[in-house]
C-alpha cells in the first residue's frame, strides 16, 4: 500500500500566497496559449525561477476526489495548490496502472492533447505519439553558474527526478548544456514537465541556495524523436504495443456494455411478461354432495289409490 494513502493530503500554500501565473514582463502582448510574453526580448534570460515547489513526501496524500477519478491536480504538481484534502484531484505521484491506453487523448491533467506538438516542443503534447523522453534545457543557469562536473550533474538530475516516476535513462550533453530524461511510462513524463519547469537545480546544502531566486529555472520540453534507426523501430514497436492495448480496452469496455444492455433487457423483458400474464384461475374446489333429506309423508294419501 502506498504510504500516501495513510494520511490526508497537505494543503500547500495559502490563497493569500498565490500570484496571477503570469510570468514577468518581458514583452508588450501576453500569449495565453503559450503562457510567455511576445514583442520584446526572446533571450532565455528573461526565463524566471518559481517560488512554489512539490515536496514529494510531505504534500502527498488523499483527497476528497471520487474514487473513479484518474485526474492529477495540476497545482499540486507545481507546489501550490491551495485546497490540500479538500481538493477534487488527486496529490500523489501517478503509478503505472494509472496510465490508462482510453485516455490518450488527454494527458494526467485532464487536458486534452493535439495532432500535433507545438513548434518549440512546449505544451500538452501531442495524441499521436507515446513521448516518454523530456528535453532539459538552461541547467548551468539553473545552477546558478555553479561548477559542477559532469557526473555530478547527472547525478544532481537523478537525484531530483527520480521521485517523480520512474526512470529509464538520463543523457546529459555538456557542449550543450542540456539533458534528456526518458520515463519508464508516459503518464510520469507529463507529470515531472509540469513539476520541473521553472525550477531551480540548487540543493538546500548548497552554500548558493539563499541566492536561487536570481538564477533562471529549468526550461522543460518534450524531446524530439530519436533519429536513430534502432530507436525508431522500437518506437513503432511500443505505439503497436499500445494501440492493441487501447483497441483491447474499447473492446473490452464495448463488450461490458453490450452484456448490461443485454441483462437490462433480459429483466425488463421478464418483468414485462410478468405483468402480461394472467394470472392463473384459482382451482375448483370439489363439492362434497349434499344429502337430502327423505320428503315427509302425506296423511291420507296413497299413491296406489289412483
Amino acid at each position: 500500500m502506498a504510504s500516501w494513502k495513510s494520511h490526508k493530503a497537505r494543503r500547500q500554500v495559502k490563497e493569500s500566497d498565490l500570484s496571477d501565473g503570469i510570468p514577468p514582463q518581458n514583452g508588450t502582448v501576453f500569449n495565453q496559449w503559450y503562457n510567455k510574453w511576445s514583442h520584446g526580448s526572446s533571450s532565455s534570460n528573461n526565463r524566471f525561477v518559481s517560488p512554489f515547489r512539490l515536496n514529494v513526501e510531505k504534500d502527498s496524500g488523499t483527497t476528497a476526489s471520487s474514487h473513479d477519478c484518474h485526474t492529477f491536480c495540476l497545482y499540486f504538481a507545481r507546489g501550490c495548490c491551495a485546497l490540500g484534502p479538500k481538493c477534487q484531484y488527486l496529490h500523489h505521484i501517478p503509478d503505472s496502472h494509472e496510465d490508462k491506453p482510453s485516455s490518450r487523448v488527454k494527458d494526467c491533467f485532464g487536458r486534452e492533447k493535439h495532432s500535433q506538438y507545438r513548434d518549440d516542443m512546449s505544451g500538452v503534447g501531442s495524441f499521436q505519439s507515446l513521448n516518454p523522453t523530456l528535453y532539459i534545457g538552461g541547467i548551468s543557469n539553473a545552477l546558478n553558474e555553479k561548477p559542477l562536473k559532469p557526473i555530478q550533474i547527472e547525478n544532481r538530475l537523478k537525484y531530483v527526478f527520480t521521485p517523480l516516476g520512474p526512470i529509464e535513462k538520463i543523457r546529459y550533453v555538456e557542449n550543450k548544456n542540456c539533458a534528456f530524461i526518458k520515463f519508464k511510462d508516459t503518464i510520469n513524463a507529463e507529470f515531472a514537465k509540469e513539476v520541473m519547469s521553472n525550477q531551480s537545480l540548487l540543493l538546500p546544502n548548497d552554500k548558493e541556495w539563499d541566492r536561487k531566486m536570481d538564477g533562471m529555472g529549468l526550461l522543460v520540453k518534450w524531446a524530439h524523436e530519436d533519429p536513430d534507426p534502432n530507436a525508431k523501430k522500437r518506437r513503432a514497436m511500443e505505439q503497436h504495443q499500445s494501440s492493441l492495448k487501447l483497441m483491447e480496452s474499447l473492446l473490452k469496455q464495448y463488450d461490458d456494455d453490450d452484456d448490461s444492455e443485454k441483462n437490462k433487457d433480459k429483466i425488463k423483458f421478464t418483468e414485462n411478461k410478468a405483468k402480461s400474464s394472467p394470472e392463473p384461475a384459482p382451482k375448483r374446489q370439489k363439492q362434497k354432495p349434499i344429502d337430502t333429506p327423505p320428503a315427509p309423508l302425506v296423511l291420507g294419501y296413497n299413491s296406489d289409490s289412483d
